[in-house]
């Protein structure tokens, strides 16, 4: 993997496959996407050089209309930007659009066309077929937390999660796996977790790891994206708001 420059790693890390074996079309009938809050991040990491800033995931959720938006910033400015909008069916989240902008560059995104069973993407990716219970590189974070929520079980070690993932240049299938439950601590305080972790695939060299809160409505409190090269970004959960 050719060395990346510090400012778009950013991107790099984040766009990274942000997941006994269970199939989504059977496992997702039982999702229960959470309440609509606003969750505040501190984050650490090393992208060539150490890196601290914040980071802010914004959830709204409108009867069956969802809004997702993750902004990853330092000394005040944006460096990243992530939206995700679309709907919530019987599988869980089912988005419609997603839209990733880097500072600096315009924004490129991918369309879920439902109808056609295609994702077409705006930076000239050749279309990609649309599979049942695809999500995109945000709205992962809350159809996990749905599944979760949905149906605690699929929390028991060893157990797995796959589904079709889409960013904004690519779709591929992720598989997350269930740990044993973990204590960690963060700003916010410490808590008792369920780690998800996506291992790097032959298309893509980054490693997912997440942490889900039970006592906080599965609401992922950690996320820590690890590049092969030992590059790495820590979102650790500092407090959560109204939207």
């Amino acid at each position: 993997m050719a060395p990346l420059q510090p400012m778009p790693r950013i991107q790099t890390l984040l766009a990274a496959p942000l997941f006994a074996c269970v199939t989504l079309l059977a496992a997702a009938q039982g999702a229960k996407p959470p309440a609509s809050v606003r969750l505040q991040y501190d984050v650490d990491g090393v992208i060539s050089v150490p890196y601290s800033g914040s980071a802010e995931l914004l959830w709204q959720r409108d009867g069956n209309n969802y809004t997702s938006q993750l902004v990853v910033r330092k000394f005040g400015l944006a460096l990243q930007t992530w939206t995700s909008q679309g709907g919530v069916g019987p599988l869980g989240l089912e988005p419609q659009r997603f839209v990733s902008k880097r500072l600096g560059s315009d924004a490129i995104n991918a369309l879920f066309l439902r109808p056609q069973g295609t994702i077409r993407f705006s930076a000239g990716t050749p279309d990609a077929p649309l599979e049942a219970g695809a999500q995109d590189q945000l709205s992962v974070f809350m159809q996990l937390a749905a599944l979760l929520a949905g149906e605690p079980q699929r929390a028991n070690p060893g157990q797995k999660l796959m589904f079709q993932a889409v960013g904004d240049r690519y779709a591929e299938r992720w598989s997350f796996q269930a740990g044993a439950p973990e204590s960690i601590k963060v700003p916010g305080g410490s808590f008792s977790a369920i780690k998800l972790t996506h291992e790097p695939t032959a298309e893509r060299s980054q490693k997912l790891e997440l942490w889900y809160v039970p006592s906080m409505g599965y609401l992922p409190l950690r996320i820590r994206i690890t590049e092969s090269n030992g590059d790495f970004l820590d979102l650790l959960w500092a407090s959560s708001h109204s939207p």
